[in-house]
């Protein structure tokens, strides 16, 4: 009996640290969550607007628009598993550090005013804009704030 139970742990021990693999660092996790794009970027992508190069670049997005093409919503994709709580998916967007809640504003700003744009995931997001930020956060930096 007691052979059968030291055979069954080591057993256990065995299987579980086979099938662990080391966590990543902390630094991993931050460059991972976030995804910047530069003002020489948005200029060679040959789009327009903020809410088109969005639509085509951060892929970690849905963009949804009415049926004139307006800018209705955007939220996070999601697994079938994941847990969703109501206005937990959609991404904060601040511009020039004002707060924005009307996508139309996407589709009005030019993509030769923008410096860069940053996206941070729901970790970093809300690390940096508290827990309103849980889908993440478009950040997106103008020439005229930045003086340029």
């Amino acid at each position: 009996m007691r052979r059968l139970v030291l055979f069954m742990i080591v057993l256990a021990t065995t299987s579980v640290s086979g099938c662990l693999s080391p966590s990543p660092r902390p630094t991993q996790l931050a460059a991972n969550s976030t995804e910047a794009f530069s003002a020489e970027q948005i200029s060679r992508s040959g789009f327009t607007n903020a809410w088109d190069f969005l639509r085509a670049r951060a892929r970690r997005y849905d963009f949804y628009e009415d049926r004139y093409g307006r800018p209705r919503g955007i939220k996070t994709r999601r697994g079938r598993s994941t847990i969703n709580m109501s206005g937990s998916d959609v991404p904060m967007i601040v511009i020039d550090g004002a707060r924005v809640s009307d996508f139309s504003t996407l589709r009005d700003l030019p993509t030769d005013a923008i410096s860069s744009i940053e996206l941070l995931s729901g970790i970093t997001g809300t690390v940096s804009q508290g827990t309103n930020a849980a889908a993440g956060v478009i950040y997106i930096h103008t020439w005229e704030a930045s003086g340029g």
